[in-house]
């Protein structure tokens, strides 16, 4: 699962791949958390980022279409508890950052003759 997170907003992508959730945003420092809060996506703390889980939870339901999506979510959910990465009161999740792919290079326009 895939949570992107950009100037324009937070989108949640490929929800019924429960093994790796991560974040991919091109945001730094007060931009990240400027934009997590808005999104109400989460927060940063030092150099940590926490996803909310029930709006993860959420909004990955709605697009979910594998028939066992809550077992994939709950182990998700214990994996990163224990791993360490489930908030002390289970409302959050630390997650890793990489940086966005801005897709294919674009091919330069010929000059106008």
């Amino acid at each position: 699962m895939i949570v992107r997170l950009t100037a324009a907003g937070a989108i949640v992508r490929d929800v019924d791949d429960c093994s790796a959730l991560h974040l991919e945003t091109d945001l730094e420092g007060a931009k990240l958390r400027a934009a997590l809060l808005t999104t109400d996506t989460g927060v940063a703390d030092g150099e940590h980022v926490w996803l909310d889980l029930a709006m993860l939870r959420t909004r990955a339901h709605l697009l979910a279409t594998a028939q066992d999506w809550p077992a994939r979510w709950a182990a998700m959910v214990r994996r990163a508890r224990d791993e360490g990465r489930l908030s002390a009161d289970g409302r959050s999740v630390q997650v890793s950052v990489v940086p966005l792919d801005p897709g294919p290079p674009r091919r330069a326009r010929p000059a106008a003759t």
